[in-house]
Order: C-alpha cells, then sequence, then structure tokens
C-alpha cells in the first residue's frame, strides 16, 4: 500500500464546516455537563470516566485503522507529537487511572490548545468525516476534561503550575525537533507556520524544510519566540481566570 502526504485541511471561522465543528463540540459539552449534574456518588464518575476514557482509546485506535485503511498514514503527519497529541493521552491517563500528575499540563496544554484549535482548525490528519469528527472530538475533549476535573474533582493547579509547564514546553522542543528531522514532520509547528488565520501566530517564519532537514538557517527563527510569549500570555491569563479558586486551595492547605 502506497502512503501519501495528507493535505491538511483548514476551516475559516464562520464558515459552514467551523459550524459544525462548534455543533459537535456543543454536544459533547452537554453530554459532559448531563453526565456530571445526573450522576451519584464517587462509584457513578468512576465508571463513567473509566467509559469515557476507553471510548478515546477506541477513537484513537479507529482513527489510525481508518487512515491506513485510507492510504493516508505516514510518520510525517500522524504520531501524536503535537502538544494537543499529548494532552490526549494525558486525558486518557487522567479518565482511566485519575493520574494527578497528568491534570496540570493538560490544565495548560488542553485548554489553550484546544480553544485554539476549535477556533482556527487545522487538520492535520486529513478532512474525511471520520477524521473531521475526530478532531473535534479529541480537540473539543482536551479543553472539556481539565474544566471536568476542576469544577467536579476540584482538582487545582498551583500557582506556578504554568511556569513549570512553559518550562516543559521548551524542553520539548529539542526531541520533537529531533522527531521533525527523522521524519520530514512538522510536530509542533517548529518547521512551519500553521496554515490558520490566528492573530497569535506571531514573528517571522523561515523554510520549514531548510531549516528542519539540511539545518541551514537564514535568519533566526523569531516565530519560535513568538510562539512562547503567546504561550506564557496565555497561561498567566488562565491562572488569572482560576486564581480564586487556586488561593482558597492554598488556604485550605
Amino acid at each position: 500500500m502506497t502512503f501519501l502526504q495528507i493535505e491538511h485541511a483548514v476551516y475559516a471561522m464562520g464558515s459552514t464546516g467551523w459550524w459544525y465543528g462548534i455543533g459537535i463540540f456543543a454536544v459533547y459539552a452537554i453530554w459532559v455537563i448531563l453526565a456530571a449534574r445526573l450522576l451519584k456518588g464517587d462509584d457513578q464518575l468512576r465508571m463513567f470516566e473509566k467509559f469515557w476514557g476507553g471510548l478515546l482509546v477506541a477513537i484513537w485506535i479507529g482513527k489510525h485503522i481508518h487512515l491506513v485503511n485510507e492510504g493516508l498514514w505516514n510518520t510525517m503527519d500522524n504520531l501524536e507529537l503535537h502538544l494537543c497529541g499529548f494532552s490526549r493521552f494525558l486525558s486518557i491517563f487522567l479518565l482511566l487511572f485519575g493520574w494527578r500528575w497528568a491534570y496540570y499540563p493538560l490544565f495548560f496544554w488542553g485548554i489553550v490548545g484546544g480553544v485554539h484549535s476549535l477556533l482556527t482548525p487545522e487538520l492535520t490528519s486529513g478532512d474525511t468525516t471520520y477524521m473531521f469528527i475526530e478532531y473535534y472530538v479529541v480537540h473539543g475533549g482536551i479543553i472539556i476534561i481539565p474544566l471536568y476535573y476542576h469544577f467536579v474533582r476540584g482538582m487545582r493547579i498551583g500557582r506556578w503550575t504554568w511556569a513549570k509547564v512553559l518550562g516543559v514546553n521548551l524542553a520539548l522542543m529539542l526531541p520533537i525537533g529531533l522527531a521533525n528531522y527523522w521524519t520530514g514532520g512538522n510536530y509542533m509547528f517548529l518547521c512551519s507556520p500553521p496554515k490558520v488565520d490566528n492573530p497569535f501566530i506571531i514573528g517571522e517564519w523561515i523554510d520549514g524544510m531548510r531549516v528542519c532537514v539540511d539545518g541551514t538557517f537564514n535568519a533566526f527563527p523569531t516565530y519560535i519566540l513568538g510562539f512562547m510569549v503567546a504561550g506564557a500570555l496565555h497561561y498567566v491569563v488562565l491562572t488569572a481566570l482560576f486564581w480564586k479558586s487556586i488561593k482558597a486551595n492554598e488556604l485550605e492547605s
């Protein structure tokens, strides 16, 4: 079987496809809200969380089976090496096993990355019906799941969690850059910009393939600084929005 490089699909904000995606997210959010309100006690919630996590595993496996069957699977596009891909697995770990450590990076990667992915979607794994639905279930889920654990399960970030997660982002850039070099991919968008029209994509971009494959730098990659500054601002704002609960948790501790 021959596998093709996938053409990324972009939906403009307000387009018909964009609204379909927002509709999927809305239905997903309503399902979780109803479950959280109707289920009683820790046992019922844990059963729901395990079912939820198992469903996400099935969707992930289905994604790769679908891409192989469509002749679209490749290492350039389909490894889970974007922050949203990492967030997918953090969500699964949290739901299936209740691993609290997964909550902290998920809170920032999921909410920030998920919101931007919904507002300015770029489908990097193809635009078939399955991949369209999968995109919105995954990116909607990485917003919903940390909020669920905050409001329903009482998990809390700390005042400096944002800085620690930002440090993890920096630490990931080298191994993900090497993965891009080996696969010819663009994971974490380190080699070329997203195709979407997003005001937070700032700084100059240089030819990604030239930088990531043969190592020739024609200019300082200021877009990386732009990414980090924008990310830090988002993380700080998100922390400020939840500051009251952070302070309350510190007082209780």
